[in-house]
């Protein structure tokens, strides 16, 4: 599907929630800007989506071809890890219960869908790219907490 290496960022030294979503339209600017004009592919979960869900707005008004795959397990999962570090139980609003991924990317002018297969996944995927909008690629996972490195 990629012709060029990859390249990827993320600020893991300093925390990423919220910060994938604003970064990718940036890079997507960049590439547009410097003739390159590379895909960019973003992986947000659920939760950091929500932290910077105005930047899709953005990305439309910009008409960028952006895939955003939001794994949706319905959970801050890795505020749930540091509240099982800390010894903190109970914490509230942690959970995500029923967000429409597909319909709030609509509602911004993106275009939305959500996939349960792989041949979902690799068929949103090749279209993706294509388009002059943005598009949010909602993938239900099970929800876990994941271990802290």
């Amino acid at each position: 599907m990629f012709s060029t290496p990859l390249n990827a960022k993320s600020p893991f030294a300093s925390g990423s929630l919220g910060w994938n979503l604003p970064a990718s339209i940036g890079i997507a600017l960049a590439e547009r800007d410097s003739g390159r004009n590379r895909p960019v592919l973003a992986i947000i979960g659920d939760g950091s989506f929500q932290y910077s869900i105005q930047g899709l707005w953005t990305a439309v008004q910009h008409e960028l071809p952006i895939l955003f795959v939001v794994p949706r397990n319905g959970q801050y999962g890795i505020l749930k890890s540091f509240a099982v570090l800390e010894q903190t139980p109970n914490v509230p609003g942690l959970d995500l219960p029923g967000l429409d991924f597909v319909a709030l990317a609509q509602g911004y002018g993106a275009h939305g869908v959500r996939a349960t297969t792989l041949d979902e996944i690799r068929k949103a995927c090749r279209e993706a790219f294509p388009r002059n909008v943005p598009t949010v690629l909602e993938v239900p996972v099970q929800a876990t907490i994941p271990p802290l490195l």
